[in-house]
């Protein structure tokens, strides 16, 4: 039940695995499998929260308020699209996997969708950026315990 309770602490927003493992391993629980149930919680939020983010954007296209930002966003984005291709599922891991405040899921999971990246690509570099961000916050953790 500890281990399910972490999944979840791990997809909040403010606490995602960042502060779940340090919970986890100060609670007494296995490292190894608070490290894996963490990083699991803290990818799978991401496909709800790419499919919203998405959805909030169309909408705030369609807004006249926002219309001429929506749409210079998507010029932009369209135009260096080749270019960002290649390194975005690389970026994305970078971002998300360095443990600092709003690096996590929540924003990887944003700008996947401003980017307008294939859910698997995105889900993929949130995937590697948890897992890495998971590994140092572990080891940090071990040295201090």
């Amino acid at each position: 039940m500890d281990y399910i309770m972490l999944m979840f602490m791990s997809m909040l927003p403010i606490i995602e695995l960042k502060g779940a493992i340090p919970i986890g391993i100060t609670s007494g629980l296995n490292p190894v499998l608070v490290y894996i149930v963490c990083v699991i919680g803290s990818t799978l939020i991401s496909i709800p929260l790419i499919i919203t983010f998405r959805s909030i954007l169309k909408i705030l296209k369609q807004n006249k308020l926002f219309y001429k930002v929506g749409n210079k966003i998507d010029r932009t984005i369209n135009n260096r699209m080749k270019k960002l291709k290649s390194i975005t599922i690389f970026g994305l891991m970078i971002f998300v996997g360095v443990p600092l405040p709003t690096t996590g899921s929540w924003t990887g999971s944003a700008i996947a969708s401003i980017l307008k990246m294939r859910i698997k690509d995105a889900l993929i570099g949130i995937f590697l950026g948890n897992a890495l961000c998971g590994a140092i916050v572990l080891m940090f953790m071990l040295y201090l315990t």
